[in-house]
Order: structure tokens, then C-alpha cells, then sequence
């Protein structure tokens, strides 16, 4: 047994004691005195004791949500890059693509031309026709790609718009546990008056 234990033990005791004394109307003398203001402070001690522990409980809660919270934004982004990276690979390998087939079209009417010296504005013609088709398959894929950009963009937004939320909500929990811990000092403060 500690000597926290057996002080404990003795006041427990005393202040028996001292309340069978007040139970039976005698006369409580200066240690009756002192005895009772050891329990009452035995008491406050004990009040004290279990704020402490359930404000450590609510820390250690928080810390743990704070933490899952993090790790979900860190998923997040690295789901966000991986998404980004793919699509970077895709347009890279559309505009390869694009290009591959602009030379394998220049090269051909390069040929052409050298064919059919002879009908020039008919082949300028259709050369012009090739090239309006070509430009406009240009535009849509530019046109396509913008709009990828803009979604990603957008998801972006609303990702970062998301984050922001979050990181409101736990303000505002940072903001009532300090309420709260307001409270249980003033609650303790009070007890002891």
C-alpha cells in the first residue's frame, strides 16, 4: 500500500469519525476542522482527477480523428495525381498520335503533288479539302482536350473546396473542445468555492 493509500485511508477514517460527531450534535473541535477540509479537498482531488482523465479521453479522440482525417486527404491527392498522370499520358499519347498522322499526311500529299505535276489546282483543291478536314479534326481534339482540362480543373476546385470544409469542421471541434475544456476549469473553480 502507498502512502497516498494510507493517507487516504486515515482521512476515510477520521472523517467518520467527524461525521458521527456532527450526526450526534457535538461540538467539532479545530483537527474535526481540519479533517473535514481534508475530505472536501480529498473530494475536490477526485473531481479533478476525472476532468483530467475524460479531457485527455477527448485529445486523445481527436488526435485519432485529426489523423484519419489526414490520411483520407493524403488517399485523396494521391488518387487526384494518379488520375492527373493517366491523363497526361493520354493526351501525350494523342498528340503523338496527332502528329503521326499530320506527317504521314504531309508525306502524302507531298507525293501527290509530285504525281500529278499537271493538275495542279485540281490537287490544290483537294489538298485544301484534306487540310479543312485535318483542321478541323485539329479543333475538336483541341476542343476535347480544353474540356479535359477543365473537368480536371473543376475537380480540382471541388476537391480543394472539400479540404477547406474539413478543415472548418475541425476549427470548429478545436473551437468546442476548448468550450468545453472552458467549462470543466470553470465548473472546478466553482466547486471549489
Amino acid at each position: 500500500m502507498s502512502s497516498v493509500d494510507i493517507f487516504t485511508s486515515a482521512i476515510s477514517s477520521a472523517l467518520e469519525a467527524v461525521l458521527k460527531k456532527v450526526i450526534e450534535g457535538k461540538k467539532l473541535t479545530t483537527e474535526d476542522l481540519v479533517v473535514l477540509m481534508l475530505g472536501l479537498f480529498q473530494g475536490i482531488r477526485k473531481d479533478v482527477a476525472e476532468t483530467n482523465k475524460r479531457i485527455d479521453a477527448l485529445y486523445e479522440l481527436t488526435g485519432r480523428n485529426y489523423e484519419a482525417l489526414n490520411e483520407r486527404i493524403n488517399e485523396t491527392n494521391k488518387r487526384i495525381d494518379a488520375i492527373n498522370d493517366s491523363l497526361s499520358k493520354r493526351i501525350d499519347a494523342m498528340n503523338n498520335e496527332l502528329i503521326r498522322k499530320i506527317d504521314e499526311t504531309n508525306k502524302r500529299i507531298d507525293a501527290l503533288y509530285d504525281l500529278v505535276g499537271k493538275n495542279y489546282e485540281a490537287l490544290n483543291n483537294r489538298i485544301n479539302a484534306v487540310n479543312d478536314a485535318l483542321s478541323r479534326k485539329i479543333e475538336e481534339t483541341n476542343r476535347r482536350i480544353d474540356e479535359l482540362g477543365k473537368g480536371m480543373s473543376e475537380m480540382r476546385e471541388s476537391i480543394n473546396r472539400r479540404i477547406d470544409e474539413t478543415n472548418k469542421r475541425i476549427d470548429n471541434l478545436y473551437d468546442l473542445l476548448g468550450k468545453i475544456y472552458e467549462a470543466l476549469i470553470k465548473g472546478t473553480t466553482t466547486q471549489r468555492r
